[in-house]
């Protein structure tokens, strides 16, 4: 996983905050610091609440943040080659649909539900 989409957003993210630590990071990702190092050191793939938080911190599309992790953990080249072409048939249907999950599911992910 030399290349990993785990690594690519974990390194992301940390450039984001200005090279913070890896306890800050798993502050900001609610994990912990051990999640954090596998991550970074791409030993290990990032769970969907954590990449919905890291979408969330750098103003990503968390759809292509989880599609390219579903992609990461695989088993095998069919399964990839269905989440790559999810990847490019929701690039132009998310300007639309996007904005709608923010506003319903936004608030469950960070855990700033209001009832």
């Amino acid at each position: 996983m030399e290349h990993s989409a785990t690594k690519k957003y974990m390194d992301l993210l940390r450039k984001q905050y200005g090279g913070c630590s890896d306890y800050r990071i798993s502050q900001l990702l609610q994990v912990t610091k051990s999640c954090v190092s596998r991550w970074s050191n791409g030993k290990g793939g990032m769970g969907d609440e954590p990449a919905a938080r890291l979408a969330d911190l750098c103003d990503l599309d968390p759809v292509e943040v989880l599609t390219e992790l579903y992609m990461e953990r695989s088993k095998s080249r069919v399964t990839r080659q269905y989440f790559e072409e999810v990847l490019k048939r929701t690039g132009t249907a998310l300007v639309v649909v996007l904005p709608a999950l923010f506003v319903f599911l936004g608030p469950m992910v960070t855990g700033n539900v209001t009832f």
